[in-house]
């Protein structure tokens, strides 16, 4: 459960926002989360990279999620797998960004922040 909420949570900008966004997340990534209710894992650490609007965590792109970010950095993230649906947003900033989290098939929730490493 824990790669399942990791890898649906922070697949950050697996569909390409729109251009001008892109460069502006570019690089390495630090996504740091903490489940505030439930029974899920109560922290977890990812490191991630973005490049031009994909995610990609250990060399690979994250699939089965869609999530998109906006020119103003707002993320929002749905990722699914069979019965599992995890929805997740947010904001990026240049080298920070912060928001929630919601995986309601086993009632958990939190929040998540971003650091550029």
């Amino acid at each position: 459960m824990r790669h399942l909420i990791c890898a649906a949570l922070f697949g950050l900008l697996t569909i390409a926002p729109a251009q001008s966004a892109q460069k502006d997340y570019n690089g390495r990534w630090t996504i740091i989360g903490t489940t505030e209710h439930g029974q899920c894992v109560k922290g977890f650490k990812l490191k991630i990279r973005i490049y031009d609007g994909k995610a990609y965590v250990i060399g690979r792109s994250l699939n089965g999620t869609k999530s998109a970010i906006s020119s103003r950095g707002h993320v929002t993230i749905k990722y699914v797998s069979g019965k599992d649906v995890i929805t997740a947003n947010g904001s990026l900033k240049r080298r920070s960004g912060t928001g929630r989290w919601n995986f309601p098939t086993y009632r958990c929730a939190g929040r998540w922040r971003a650091e550029r490493s």
